[in-house]
């Protein structure tokens, strides 16, 4: 074989391959959305993969389910929640935390209950308070699930949220 016939060749399999991958990234990728699941850039179903993109991370008690609505293109739950305790962050107070859940029908938080949230301040709209960004089982906090999200806060911060 000549040189041009050994470089179209090599082209054409370099082509063929990327294009291959490509198909196979996107199916990935529908095969995710496809099953209720939302991508982002982060594992939201674990606390070290949360941790690193909340602005605060703090145990609180759910004292009233608000409302369900549009928001930003997703059905949201609002809560009401008193912060307990703080592991990250300066929250204070009585706070609305935001849940959109990835998957139907939404878990639901107990009032009452004290959960560890990891959140970040809506942008620009207040009367939104805090978006929850752990999208995992939230169970009622115990002491292994606290000593999880405290060595978690302990990691650093993901610049550029």
């Amino acid at each position: 074989m000549n040189k041009k016939a050994v470089a179209a060749a090599a082209g054409a399999m370099t082509a063929g391959a990327l294009a291959l991958g490509g198909w196979f990234a996107y199916q990935h990728m529908e095969s995710q959305v496809g099953s209720g699941h939302v991508l982002r850039g982060y594992d939201a179903h674990t606390p070290a993969g949360t941790a690193p993109h909340a602005e605060d991370v703090f145990t609180g008690r759910v004292e009233a389910f608000e409302e369900r609505r549009e928001l930003e293109h997703w059905m949201t739950d609002i809560y009401r929640v008193s912060v307990v305790s703080v592991l990250r962050g300066d929250v204070r107070g009585t706070v609305r935390v935001t849940y959109a859940p990835d998957e139907e029908p939404a878990q639901r938080l107990t009032d009452g209950e004290t959960y560890v949230f990891a959140t970040q301040a809506w942008r620009g709209t207040v009367e939104n308070g805090q978006s929850l960004l752990f999208h995992g089982e939230m169970k009622p906090v115990d002491d292994a699930q606290l000593t999880a999200w405290k060595r978690a806060t302990v990691l650093p911060v993901v610049a550029d949220q």
